[in-house]
């Protein structure tokens, strides 16, 4: 009996432990982001590949997470994030985010920059709203919505060039029915050409003798 007593607060004794040091844990990490400030971003772009909990990132460094992801109420176009920020992260009034694709994998998350401004958004902004980081088109979306204009260019060249190839075509094959219509054809032009030449002489000739006669 001493022994399973024994054995019983041991057991006891661990449980507690454990529990204990999961509610240090917690406390802990909640008075870790008991100073981080809540941002919001309106993104008009598709925010697939984004879910919450995802990391915030400015030039790659983790300064925070994604806490929320609604449709905007007012344009329903556009999404509503909200973003739980690290209070030291230097987010100014220029501070701008996107979305950047992680690898091949489809999983995205928001990468903000900018900063050069001395003055920190939260300071501009007026008290009891929540700041909001301005947001840009991705790279991807900036891509695929040039897509078309570049996809109409190039079938314009094509049908230019198919234009060209088919009327060096109809020249060659009138060529090689034909042969003569090349030398003739060159001489042909060079006569005509010396035709006008020679006729300039003979009507000033003509236009001189009229005169004399004329006198």
């Amino acid at each position: 009996m001493e022994t399973d007593r024994h054995y019983f607060f041991e057991g006891l004794f661990i449980i507690v432990l454990s529990v204990g040091a999961a509610l240090a844990f917690v406390w802990l990490s909640g008075s870790a982001h008991r100073d981080d400030v809540l941002y919001r971003i309106h993104f008009d772009e598709s925010v697939s590949g984004l879910s919450l909990g995802d990391p915030v990132k400015f030039r790659g460094v983790d300064i925070g997470t994604v806490k929320a992801m609604n449709l905007d109420a007012a344009d329903p176009q556009r999404v509503q994030v909200d973003v739980a920020l690290r209070k030291d992260a230097p987010v100014k009034t220029d501070t701008k985010a996107s979305l950047k694709l992680k690898g091949i994998t489809g999983v995205v998350f928001i990468e903000l920059n900018g900063g050069a401004d001395a003055k920190t958004l939260v300071a501009a902004t007026p008290e009891g709203q929540i700041p909001e980081i301005p947001s840009e088109k991705s790279t991807l979306t900036t891509l695929v919505e040039a897509l078309p204009k570049a996809l109409d260019r190039f079938l314009a060249i094509e049908n230019q060039t198919k234009k060209v190839l088919s009327d060096v075509g109809a020249v060659t094959s009138d060529i090689k029915e034909n042969p003569s219509r090349l030398i003739f054809g060159s001489k042909s032009k060079k006569n005509g050409s010396n035709e006008k030449t020679g006729s300039a002489p003979k009507d000033r000739t003509a236009s001189r003798r009229q005169d004399e006669t004329g006198q």
